[in-house]
């Protein structure tokens, strides 16, 4: 309905690129957001993974200080005693020593008893002190054995998130050139809405004139909502309405109404053309050749009075050769744009219609030759 205003054309055109880069930038947001999805994944098993290898760091490091803990004071306690044990055997070997020099085998075999036992106790101490340190060393290499795979999971957790950060960052550029298309769509959008509001408004106060214009020129009221007004030049306004497929289709009917308002052309859906629609006195119609004598029931160029004879017909200039192509036929609005009454006394009368008020009236007597100086006289019962 509103095709021809170039307004709504823009408008429309402005929507459907700003719905373009709307959908341009959703797909945007969209394959930054299966990033950022992905990336988030990632991240989430690289912490599950680093949380793992934490735990398993933290159970090595626990049960590396439980052992530490448990054989620490036991051997420093080996330390001390093994300290003592290793003096006393050096002080009664020395003893042993001197009294074997003394020539006091007893003492000399007592002291040597002795610094053998001190001797034995002392290697005790280091024997289960190495026992003791070889646990401590062991739970040591099982902690620093599960520290790489810490470091490793840590390290990856950091990258992960780093990507998953940069990830985040380019969907939120993309969400918000997303919020930007839309909103210039919405605003488009809208517009054009506001202008298809204006032009249907603008739309039914024309109809609704056109409607009032149809009413104030007594069409009939079945066809006035549907009517196509044009204006001449000259100020009357021609009313069309009843065609066939349009107000001023094939058939349609045709009022006419001068500038001041006073209806001058009367031709109701399917009625003929001719002079008969003219309103131009009181009692009285255009050429009515009843004007010399009263006829009850008398049509238009009803020559009864004089002839006694009814038009023969109707027709418009290339009936006879049904060809619908020439200058005499509108092909657009389908109306007939010259046409002629003839009858048996061997009188026409034609006009041009041209789809408004019918003009151009002439007579033509065909007793005559062509070109004949009285050939066009109207008849006397002609007005």
């Amino acid at each position: 309905m509103h095709l021809q205003d170039a307004e709504l054309y823009r408008l429309r055109s402005v929507r459907d690129t700003a719905k373009q880069r709307q959908q341009t930038a959703w797909q945007t947001q969209q394959s930054a957001y299966e990033r950022r999805s992905s990336a988030n994944a990632i991240m989430n098993q690289a912490y599950e993974a680093q949380q793992t290898a934490y735990a398993n760091q933290q159970a090595a490091w626990d049960a590396y200080m439980s052992v530490k803990q448990a054989n620490g004071p036991r051997i420093d306690s080996l330390n001390s005693q093994q300290e003592r044990a290793y003096h006393n055997m050096v002080s009664a070997f020395e003893s042993a020593s001197s009294a074997y020099y003394a020539r006091d085998g007893a003492s000399a075999r007592m002291y040597a008893d002795q610094g053998h036992a001190y001797k034995a106790e002392s290697q005790a101490c280091v024997t289960e002190r190495r026992q003791l340190v070889a646990k401590i060393r062991t739970a040591r290499e099982q902690f620093e054995a599960v520290r790489p795979a810490f470091q490793r999971a840590k390290s990856e957790y950091t990258q992960a998130r780093q990507e998953f950060l940069s990830a985040k960052a380019e969907h939120e550029r993309a969400q918000a050139e997303f919020k930007r298309a839309k909103a210039e769509f919405d605003a488009c959008a809208k517009a054009v809405k506001d202008r298809l509001d204006e032009l249907n408004s603008a739309h039914r106060k024309r109809r609704k004139d056109k409607k009032s214009i149809a009413e104030k020129a007594g069409v009939p009221s079945q066809y006035r909502d549907n009517v196509w007004i044009s204006k001449d030049s000259d100020g009357n306004t021609n009313i069309y309405f009843g065609g066939i497929g349009k107000p001023d289709g094939p058939g349609h009917g045709h009022y006419v109404m001068d500038q001041y308002g006073t209806v001058t052309y009367m031709r109701n859906p399917s009625d003929p053309h001719g002079t008969q629609n003219f309103i131009d006195a009181p009692g009285g119609i255009l050429y009515d050749r009843r004007a010399q004598t009263d006829v009850p029931g008398g049509t238009l160029y009803d020559r009864r009075a004089r002839t006694n004879t009814l038009p023969l017909g109707v027709s418009n200039r290339d009936n006879d050769t049904n060809d619908r192509s020439g200058v005499f036929y509108d092909r657009r609005r389908q109306i007939d744009l010259h046409v002629t009454q003839y009858y048996k006394d061997n009188y026409r009368v034609s006009w041009d219609t041209k789809g408004k008020a019918d003009e151009n009236y002439h007579w033509t007597d065909q007793n005559f030759p062509s070109g004949h100086r009285e050939s066009h006289i109207p008849p006397e019962d002609a007005r």
